[in-house]
């Protein structure tokens, strides 16, 4: 009978464990909603009011506690105070729900601030680490404005078609946005398709009826013929090699000086300018700060760890980077080690 009471006991407080999280998430979400609501009316304020005091209240562990830092971040008063709630999410929550909204939000900061290479980095990790994510459509459609901005056409309209195959019968209004961006790739296959045309009518000549050439083809006028009206021929320039340059002699009693010609100077591999692809490295981001010193307290941790960490930034988010690698690839091999010692982070470019 002990036995029995205890079991009962245990699962009737399972149960009002279970009933208490269930009524505390469904507080949390109403009050998101009440939240929205009055920012939509105008008072942001009273709306932040209401997130800050869930987060107040809310255990770091808890799932409603990034959802409260993404509604926080959406209702931000800076970039700076979004920027730095959205890479919490990323860093620290990336299995929640608004993780890779917060990462397309990520993105469109970089790229309002002109930092095209970061925004990429944080679109393209979308597709990669949420493969049958919500937001796929919207990732691309993203890229392929970025890629625009970077002169890559063909990438750019790559991206647009696939996220056009992956719109929902819902999102109407972002379908229209990515037809109407698909107007430019128009123009770029005709234009493409023109080219190929000009090149091949180019490397094939017209207007040679034999193998044997005749005194037209060779450059010599045509015979009068007896018609009134004459013949039109179609000729084809023949390239004939340019005679050799004879340098005459120059006598001893010559004091004129030698014309030497002008030689266009072939830059050696010391003396070529490094561009400013060559001048940037990857880095493994691990966290972001809106205080540097909460920053450099976690540098310092990693760098006893072992890792070779640092704090970039001179004002806020102060963001926490481990290492400096020349290609991409490494940077990927060095994030898999990290997450293996149970933390997170993505790759991005840096000067």
């Amino acid at each position: 009978m002990l036995k029995r009471g205890c079991l009962a006991g245990a699962l009737i407080f399972c149960a009002a464990t279970t009933v208490e999280g269930q009524s505390a998430v469904r507080s949390a979400e109403l009050a998101f909603i009440r939240a929205q609501e009055l920012a939509s009316d105008g008072n942001t304020a009273a709306g932040r009011a209401i997130i800050d005091s869930v987060i107040r209240t809310t255990a770091p562990a808890s799932p409603v506690y990034p959802e409260a830092l993404f509604w926080r971040a959406t209702l931000a008063t800076s970039a700076a105070a979004a920027e730095s709630d959205y890479r919490h999410i990323v860093v620290d929550y990336p299995l929640a729900p608004h993780a890779e909204d917060a990462l397309l939000r990520l993105a469109q900061l970089e790229l309002a601030r002109g930092d095209r290479d970061d925004a990429l980095a944080h679109l393209q990790r979308i597709p990669r680490d949420y493969p049958r994510g919500k937001s796929l459509a919207r990732a691309n459609y993203w890229t392929a404005r970025v890629l625009f901005e970077k002169n890559d056409v063909a990438g750019a309209c790559a991206a647009n078609a696939k996220a056009l195959t992956q719109t929902v019968a819902g999102e109407v209004e972002l379908r229209n946005q990515i037809e109407y961006q698909g107007q430019r790739c128009s123009s770029y296959a005709a234009a493409q398709r023109a080219a190929i045309v000009a090149g091949t009518a180019s490397s094939t000549p017209s207007g040679v009826a034999s193998s044997t050439p005749s005194s037209t083809a060779l450059g010599n006028p045509p015979a009068a013929s007896a018609s009134s009206t004459p013949a039109v021929v179609a000729t084809v320039p023949v390239d004939r090699p340019s005679p050799p340059r004879v340098t005459p002699p120059v006598s001893a009693n010559d004091t004129r000086p030698s014309r030497i010609e002008p030689r266009t100077p072939v830059p050696s591999a010391l003396e070529v300018t490094p561009t400013a692809s060559t001048q940037r490295a990857y880095s493994v981001q691990v966290a972001a700060y809106t205080r540097k010193t909460d920053a450099e307290k976690l540098a310092a941790t990693l760098e006893k760890r072992g890792y070779q960490a640092r704090v970039d930034g001179t004002v806020a988010p102060f963001r926490v980077r481990i290492g400096r690698y020349a290609t991409a690839a490494e940077a990927e091999a060095s994030l898999r080690k990290i997450k293996s010692n149970r933390m997170d982070g993505f790759v991005l470019r840096v000067p």
